[in-house]
């Protein structure tokens, strides 16, 4: 699982392109060494049991058949540590020494080509290689072409040819190695600017369509970026679009509310019978929706203007601000009364788009709060951040809510009179200015507490 992963990673691609064919290259390299030390080893070690073979010969044969000498058997043994097997024959082919049963040449010893002839038997279980050489006799009892057959054990061989493999194994794991970490530093090195571009991307936030810094980019990694630069335009100008669209329109909605408004007015004013101001005020009622609607559109749209623009900053005192927006709802709020607990709180940001903030927050307040309770604001700093909180008496958010409640025209009844674009706002202006809003529950218990921390300036 952590391969495939790592495999579908760049790193991992590249790494893997180089590392396998290496591997691969070395296995070959491996099994070459092997083949060819297998066919020196034979050789060398053929050569030696041929040597040994005429010795044997020459002192059977001159000695008419006795047994090796102490002095052969020494020299024999520093020669090879393998065990040796042999058996003479004479011209006649007569027995003259050695072991009895040891296996003749696949065509027999009367066969044997150009002298000399090596081949492969098992001998009391153990494999064997043996030669059998032909030698012509001139002595007085022994006259004539004798048979020779030397058969030596294949531990040495085998212990040559691994001690080469092994030395070439150790050569190669450690090229292996080398090479691996070596192709590792590369491709981190290569691959370090497009992991800048990664984390710079990753950085930004929503926001943020400036192009990327194309600059000391390698070639292919420039037109990766000029495409994304090419798609952040595409989308500026498709979001500016948009933006337009929604403020051209809500301007053209609210002329005509407003005159229908000021009708609805005075057709109140001038209707004799009951039902028919009944209509009328339903009329009235569903303008100004209208026109509460229009109005939150034209904030939405100026506060994700202001994401794209950053557009106005300057350094606010919350508390300034959170008192200014209080003394705006005193007139309306005769039946709910306004507590204020204003710490000083500095934040960067748009005064605008602030007071829009406070606004919806004291607005939804005041909304959803009892008859003849408190509201709540405080504004004060903690831990670098500059936090502000507004709390109501109201029926409270139930927690499965509290994350749809800020997208935009939701409502949790369809009994409230709300546009469902309040918290909306208060999210997107939060979020452009890198905070983060929370909905508790107030407190006892009972209510909405909505915080939105800040980075304090």
């Amino acid at each position: 699982m952590k391969f495939s992963k790592l495999f579908n990673t760049l790193q991992g691609r590249l790494l893997s392109w180089l590392i396998l064919p290496l591997l691969v290259l070395s296995i070959a390299h491996l099994l070459s060494i092997y083949v060819s030390t297998k066919k020196t080893s034979t050789e060398l070690f053929d050569r030696v049991l041929v040597n040994l073979a005429l010795s044997i010969s020459q002192y059977a044969i001159s000695s008419e058949g006795d047994f090796l000498t102490v002095d052969l058997l020494k020299v024999i043994k520093q020669t090879t540590n393998d065990k040796l097997y042999y058996k003479v024959l004479g011209p006649d082919g007569r027995f003259l020494v050695g072991y009895t049963d040891l296996p003749d040449p696949p065509n027999g010893v009367k066969k044997i080509h150009n002298h000399i002839e090596f081949y492969d038997a098992t001998y009391l279980d153990q494999p064997l290689r043996i030669v059998a050489v032909s030698t012509l006799s001139e002595h007085s009892r022994v006259s004539g072409w004798s048979k020779t057959l030397v058969g030596q054990t294949i531990h040495d061989r085998n212990e040559f040819v691994a001690a080469e493999v092994y030395a070439s194994l150790i050569k190669a794991i450690f090229l292996i190695l080398l090479i691996a970490t070596l192709a590792i530093i590369a491709v981190n090195i290569a691959l370090r600017p497009l992991k800048k571009l990664l984390t710079d991307l990753n950085s930004r936030s929503i926001h943020d369509l400036a192009p990327v810094d194309t600059n000391s980019m390698p070639e292919e990694l420039s037109t990766l970026a000029g495409g994304i630069n090419a798609l952040f335009k595409r989308l500026g100008e498709q979001i500016g679009l948009s933006k337009r669209f929604i403020e051209n329109a809500s301007h053209q909605l609210l002329t005509p509310i407003a005159a229908l408004t000021l009708q609805c007015d005075l057709a109140i004013r001038h209707t004799k019978t009951e039902s028919t101001r009944r209509y009328l005020e339903r009329i009235l009622s569903n303008a100004h929706r209208i026109t509460n609607l229009a109005n939150k559109l034209l904030q939405l749209s100026y506060s994700e203007a202001y994401a794209f623009e950053k557009k106005n900053n300057e350094k606010l005192d919350l508390a300034t601000v959170a008192q200014q927006c209080a003394d705006s709802f005193t007139d309306v709020s005769k039946q709910t009364t306004i507590e204020l607990e204003l710490d000083s709180a500095c934040v960067l940001g748009n005064r605008t788009l602030f007071i829009e903030l406070l606004n919806n927050l004291i607005d939804n307040a005041l909304k959803y709060s009892a008859s003849k309770s408190n509201v709540l604001i405080e504004t004060y700093t903690d831990d670098q951040l500059a936090i502000l909180q507004v709390t109501d008496s109201g029926p409270g958010i139930p927690a499965e809510l509290r994350q749809l409640v800020t997208e935009r025209f939701f409502r949790a009844s369809e009994n409230t009179t709300g546009s469902g674009l309040g918290l909306a706002i208060v999210k997107e202006v939060v979020l452009v200015h890198h905070g983060e809003m929370q909905i508790l529950t107030g407190k006892d218990g009972s209510g909405t507490r909505i915080r939105c921390t800040f980075p304090q300036a």
